[in-house]
């Protein structure tokens, strides 16, 4: 019981209330009873005075009368005393379900390891995080998460990116390759060179937009609170006219009692905690739950080409061969071994695509390479020059590969659809205006979604792409703008609402969003739209019906039907519906 409490004070106040209420009623002696309303006055006047602090003036100001009221006659006290722990059970709902809410969220922040191993001179000393410097070594063991980004200094390596990516599929790397911190290393402890520092890292950001999201209340919430000022009217209204009528303290009482607001105050807040926390479960961090009400109103979604909707990195699409004695997989044999010597992405893709068909490994020798010329080397008794293409390629990009200075083939490379890039087209297109904005040529951009019945502009510098999202903006359209490089930063940055796909190297992209995508599942951002829109709904929904339940009970206490007491039970019903209501979101 006591480590409950620790971990959940907002329910010291309700209990305590309760055993005072029970002992009172049980012992018969009503003055007992004041104090259990002095506490639930005490507790709501001071958070009160917090809020007004803070510029907040939409108060429980039903709850703070009513229970003032119940002080008038001792026939009133219960009824005092069960809205005194009706209102503080109700704050600490609130403040449950906001923890259970945001409890995925929370849990990237508690993977993080306070200490590392660090190298220094020839053995490994135990450092803060935080005073680790570029270029340093440290050491991952197995099943640890990598707590900053940097170059694998082992042989060999095994992890999973599913904190990033989401993919539980187990990664192998290699001497030198690139690791963004929060991976897990699933396989034999190995040493990393960092490349950044705590603050700069990729996992760190990601902390960032965590501890940003909890700074700020959406639209919907304070549009939920401007609603407390006429219901606030409306109910004192009720009830001033009932005591004017009736001269009855009871049914003024009841009134008040049925009036508090709390389902108006707590439902909008806990559904969109709840709509983030199953975005976050889904690698979908948002920084405010504001974006989930500008995402649920969204009419118009740019997108970027590269890294959006593509792959984002150039894959091999064909071969053209120039010696009847040379076959495809041993051109590609041929080349990567000379490849794999360039940092290159052409160069890389070569040799991802001899690994990616399984083939032999050969070693080259005297390897040269001359950047924007080419690279050469000697295999298999001969000289091989790989450089670009004299000759134009539509739509993707070509090098020569040359055997003593006679060309033997052609590898064109080209930036492939993402492999559901077109079911997610299919699917957005049907409920919003989209299009695409890119730097691509307009032949290339065709030539991938020129069928997809979508708008496209092309050769767009980052001023262009702004210029696009603000005439869009300025005919009142409600944009999303979805990127993923650095080029992209002044149109997510300008758009109602913007999500990029985590990387590298976009840091100003991702700071420039106001949703990030841990990942390249470009479906995700469908999902992101969707789940705005539920958790819009359930905040709506869950308004709609605590203020629609409470005027019918305001009614039928005013007419004398309901209790004091029954009307302070009613209203906690009313609290706990909306609240489970809302609580939805998360699921």
């Amino acid at each position: 019981m006591i480590t409950f409490f620790k971990k959940h004070p907002g329910f010291i106040a309700p209990s305590v209330i309760l055993i005072i209420t029970i002992f009172a009623a049980m012992n018969g002696d009503g003055r007992i009873f004041w104090f259990s309303i002095g506490l639930g006055l005490v507790k709501l006047i001071w958070e009160s005075i917090q809020k007004i602090r803070e510029g907040r003036w939409s108060l429980d100001y039903i709850a703070i009368l009513a229970m003032a009221t119940s002080l008038v006659s001792p026939e009133y006290y219960l009824a005092g005393a069960i809205v005194a722990l009706m209102i503080t059970l109700s704050g600490a709902l609130e403040e449950f379900g906001a923890e259970r809410a945001e409890a995925s969220l929370q849990a990237l922040l508690d993977r993080l390891p306070k200490n590392v191993l660090v190298k220094e001179n020839t053995s490994f000393v135990e450092r803060p995080i935080q005073s680790i410097k570029t270029g340093s070594v440290i050491f991952i063991k197995t099943n640890e998460l990598v707590p900053l980004d940097g170059f694998l200094r082992a042989k060999s390596a095994t992890i999973t990116t599913a904190n990033l990516t989401g993919e539980s599929l187990p990664v192998e790397l290699q001497l030198n390759d690139f690791i963004k911190s929060g991976s897990i290393n699933t396989g034999p402890a190995f040493e990393l060179e960092t490349s950044v520092t705590f603050d700069t890292s990729s996992y760190q950001k990601i902390i960032k937009l965590v501890e940003e999201s909890k700074k700020h209340p959406a639209n919907i919430v304070r549009l939920a609170q401007k609603f407390n000022w006429p219901f606030t009217a409306v109910s004192l209204v009720v009830a001033g006219g009932t005591y004017a009528l009736t001269q009855d303290f009871g049914r003024t009482l009841a009134v008040l009692a049925i009036a508090t607001p709390c389902p108006l105050l707590i439902a909008a807040p806990i559904a969109f905690l709840g709509g983030m926390s199953k975005g976050a479960k889904k690698t979908i961090i948002m920084k405010k739950p504001a974006v989930l009400e500008i995402l649920s109103r969204a009419t118009t979604i740019f997108l970027d080409k590269t890294g959006t909707l593509t792959l984002g990195q150039p894959t091999l699409i064909s071969i053209a061969l120039y010696d009847k004695n040379v076959d495809e997989n041993h051109a590609i044999v041929i080349a990567a071994a000379v490849e794999m010597h360039s940092l290159h992405p052409l160069a890389r893709a070569m040799t991802a695509e001899r690994a990616k068909r399984s083939l032999p490994e050969l070693m080259a020798k005297d390897v040269n390479e001359i950047i924007g010329q080419g690279i050469s080397g000697y295999v298999e008794g001969s000289t091989y020059r790989i450089a670009k293409s004299v000759e134009p390629e539509e739509g993707g990009i070509a090098l020569d590969m040359e055997k003593d200075g006679k060309r033997i083939a052609r590898f064109i490379f080209a930036d492939e659809l993402k492999n559901n890039a077109k079911e997610f087209l299919a699917k957005i297109k049907k409920h919003y205006k989209v299009a695409l904005i890119t730097g691509d040529s307009q032949e290339n951009a065709n030539r991938l979604f020129g069928s997809e019945g979508i708008t496209i502009h092309a050769h767009c510098t980052p001023e262009k792409k702004y210029d696009i999202i603000k005439r869009a903006r300025d005919a009142g359209e409600v944009v999303v703008m979805v990127g993923d490089g650095l080029n992209d930063a002044p149109a997510l940055a300008l758009a109602d609402a913007g999500i990029v796909f985590s990387g590298t190297e976009n840091s100003a992209s991702i700071e420039a969003a106001s949703t990030a995508i841990l990942g390249h599942d470009v479906m995700l951002v469908e999902e992101a739209l969707s789940l705005s829109k539920r958790a819009t709904s359930i905040a709506l929904q869950s308004i709609v019906i605590g203020i629609g339940l409470s005027l019918v009970g305001m009614g039928f206490a005013a007419a004398g039907f309901i209790s004091p007491v029954l009307a302070a039970t009613i209203q906690e019903i009313i609290d706990v519906g909306v609240t489970i209501n809302a609580l939805r979101a998360s699921r």
